[in-house]
């Protein structure tokens, strides 16, 4: 089964769906792989405005990272699996074409960093969104929290993630980070509403503001902030705390 589906429409988006709900889409290394075929695909083809990346079904957006297949990984191979992804979601970041997170179910851990990634985030009324990792004994891993920082204003960040809590999409939207509140009847036309004056544009108008946007986060500065955070995760991923809290989630679960 394919763990992620990816659609071309007329308007020139390109949706990327998470498909696997059987683990409320969970990231394992296969849809590493194809999120990262498919933002390079976005970069490269001039028939493609922007990348709209949402999860299947109404329950889950993304939990993060698939625990079942990374638990048991020591610090070293956490460092591997979190360059991984904070990799590809730096190409995300950095992106020359428009991106949009449709919060279609609870987006938590991980699954934030992949949408706060984003440009945009339009999230489904009802859904709870939470930057959980301080609960898991462990910090942001893929650069979330060095993104998130860069995204809100300093003391709301650090609010969301020292709480390490599930927030409604109301208080995420309080915050700055939810752009849209959604009804949720039909999510991608809702989407594809709020996008229709970007996709008004041409591409090269879209590429030129984007390098304006990004410009900042290409600086080695910056890059040595992102990728630090992914170390500092890397040693917690050894700890007895997240391996007692990780213990904790399978028993729960």
């Amino acid at each position: 089964m394919e763990v992620a589906i990816v659609e071309h429409d007329r308007d020139g988006i390109v949706w990327f769906t998470i498909h696997r709900p059987e683990k409320r889409n969970a990231i394992n290394f296969e849809v590493m792989d194809k999120l990262k075929e498919t933002i390079a695909m976005v970069e490269k083809n001039d028939n493609v405005k922007m990348l709209v990346i949402t999860g299947t079904g109404d329950e889950a957006f993304c939990s993060g990272g698939d625990l079942s297949k990374f638990q048991h990984l020591h610090t070293e191979d956490a460092k591997q699996m979190l360059e991984k992804m904070g990799k590809i979601l730096y190409s995300l970041l950095t992106l020359s074409k428009p991106t949009v997170a449709l919060i279609n179910g609870t987006a938590v851990g991980g699954g934030c960093e992949l949408a706060s990634a984003c440009d945009f985030r339009y999230a489904k009324r009802g859904c709870k969104i939470g930057f959980i990792q301080g609960k898991l004994g462990i910090t942001t891993g893929w650069g979330g929290a060095t993104i998130l920082l860069e995204k809100l204003p300093y003391t709301q960040a650090l609010d969301i993630l020292l709480r390490a809590e599930r927030m409604s999409v109301e208080k995420m939207y309080e915050y700055g980070w939810v752009h849209a509140v959604l009804q949720g009847d039909n999510l991608r036309e809702e989407c594809r509403g709020l996008l229709s004056p970007y996709l008004s544009q041409s591409v090269s108008v879209l590429r030129a503001y984007k390098a304006i946007a990004t410009e900042k986060w290409k600086s080695d500065e910056f890059r040595t902030r992102f990728f630090a955070e992914i170390a500092r995760c890397a040693k917690l991923w050894g700890s007895e705390e997240h391996k007692r809290a990780i213990e904790s989630f399978f028993k729960k679960s």
